[in-house]
């Protein structure tokens, strides 16, 4: 079963990640704002270029600077799954924020019907 584009590898919509709604808005504060939290989260230097993103999954989209990187998208491209959810050692101890692992409890019930 293919999941919508817009949901991320981790299993959250792109429309929660504050990269892709201060991308989507245009507003160039909204992506430096969103770079100084990834620069001070992440330990790397990031400009509001570095955040703009379409959404990890979308073909052809604008990726950000992180997404080569994501330890997240390695592990499931690795095992060829479209996203966590699609695991069946999901979630494990790469996933911690919350809402990815509500985002993957929801992803496995779709895939049961």
């Amino acid at each position: 079963m293919s999941i919508d584009g817009l949901r991320g590898v981790c299993g959250p919509s792109c429309t929660l990640c504050p990269a892709y709604r201060a991308t989507r808005s245009g507003d160039p504060e909204e992506l430096e704002r969103v770079a100084r939290e990834w620069t001070e989260a992440m330990g790397r230097t990031f400009a509001a270029g570095d955040v703009a993103c379409d959404g990890c999954r979308v073909e052809g989209g604008r990726k950000s600077r992180y997404w080569p990187d994501c330890g997240i998208r390695l592990c499931a491209e690795s095992r060829g799954r479209q996203t966590c959810g699609h695991c069946p050692n999901a979630p494990c101890e790469r996933i911690t924020a919350p809402v990815a692992r509500e985002a993957i409890a929801e992803i496995r019930t779709e895939l049961e019907r």
